[in-house]
């Protein structure tokens, strides 16, 4: 009878907080050169562990599995990804992408299926010969996480050049951000265009510029960039006329949006939406704040140095904004006020290298 109460006042327990959205503990995982993989408990301001990410000398790319248990970090120049377990730092998965004779594959983005069980590597192999090289076509390897410390692709497609990002949406669906953007179908390889960037026919509107390889929509289902281009409507001597957007993607509904919010163009890389959807937030030596129902710049601050990416909290409370160097600053997501910032140990070169937000 005991035990009965007991289980019961547990289950009660898991009810209540349930109820109440008690959620998992929210941390950052950063990369920094040469060879380091921090988890950083980030309401605390603290780092909470550190990782050697074997054969790195700058990592990048970073993807984290659905339950955050595990770190996918590019690595060996780029040609391997390794599967890191974020409780012990062992290594858990490896895949080395020269997987064919004679080649050099170099890969610029991965990243995992919602249920976790394969990863997609948009590979650019050369292959080698002794009086030349040779440029080989982009391909899609698909590798099983459950594969170990030699993972083998199960699958491979080809797939369009001057790709940068990958992005996988709820349905399954991986979506592919270079030129253009694609959506790639991963059981069969079939590509298509689902938003033309380069190609685009927005009236009024020049060639676009846009350079994104940040993921901010850990805590939001929201990628975004910012992207530039001209009014060709406006005179040329018109300064209204050089244009600063955000171009979002939904990774729920699969749905794209481009926002026009300023002139004088400030931010180049990253954006993050806020997680209500009403607010999104920029950075490179200023930070916006941006209201996306009536678009237009909220409010700006100045940095103290240049930062590549912008990121915010599950409870849309902080904005979070790190790489180029070795600190992750913190401000108010209602007034941009400097709430704190987090500084990696030995003060390492972040670089390039991303932000993701786990809970666990």
């Amino acid at each position: 009878m005991h035990n009965i109460k007991l289980l019961c006042a547990m289950l009660g327990l898991s009810f209540f907080l349930a109820s109440f959205g008690v959620q998992a503990k929210e941390y950052m995982v950063v990369g920094a050169r040469p060879d380091k993989l921090f988890v950083i408990d980030i309401k605390a301001r603290k780092v909470e562990k550190s990782f050697t990410i074997p054969d790195s000398t700058g990592p990048q790319t970073i993807v984290t599995s659905p339950d955050g248990k595990v770190a996918y970090v590019g690595t060996n120049s780029l040609r391997s990804i390794v599967g890191i377990d974020l409780d012990n730092g062992d290594v858990v998965f490896r895949a080395d992408l020269d997987y064919k004779e004679d080649e050099r594959t170099w890969n610029y983005g991965f990243d995992i299926s919602p249920d976790g069980s394969e990863i997609y590597s948009y590979d650019i192999p050369t292959r080698i010969h002794t009086d030349r090289y040779e440029s080989l076509e982009p391909r899609l390897s698909v590798f099983k996480t459950d594969a170990g410390l030699d993972a083998k692709p199960v699958r491979e497609f080809p797939m369009p050049r001057r790709i940068h990002l990958l992005m996988t949406a709820k349905s399954g669906a991986l979506y592919a951000m270079g030129w253009d953007f694609y959506k790639i179908d991963v059981q069969t390889g079939k590509t298509e265009v689902a938003y033309p960037l380069r190609n685009w026919t927005q009236e009024n509107l020049s060639q676009p510029d846009a350079l994104a390889f940040w993921p901010s929509w850990d805590n939001n289902g929201i990628f975004s960039t910012p992207i530039t281009y001209v009014r060709t409507d406006m005179a040329e001597d018109n300064m209204e006329r050089y244009r600063t957007g955000l171009l979002s993607f939904d990774l729920g509904t699969e749905k794209f949006e481009l926002t026009d919010f300023q002139s004088a163009p400030e931010v180049l890389f990253s954006s993050v939406f806020h997680p209500d959807r009403k607010t999104a937030y920029a950075a490179y030596n200023t930070l916006l704040k941006i209201d996306l129902q009536k678009p237009h710049t909220e409010k700006r601050i100045d940095l103290d140095h240049t930062y590549y990416q912008t990121d915010i909290s599950a409870d849309g409370t902080e904005v979070y904004v790190g790489g180029t160097t070795c600190d992750i600053a913190i401000y108010d997501a209602k007034d941009l006020s400097r709430r704190g910032e987090v500084i990696l140990p030995g003060c390492p070169d972040m670089g390039a290298t991303v932000m993701r937000m786990i809970h666990k």
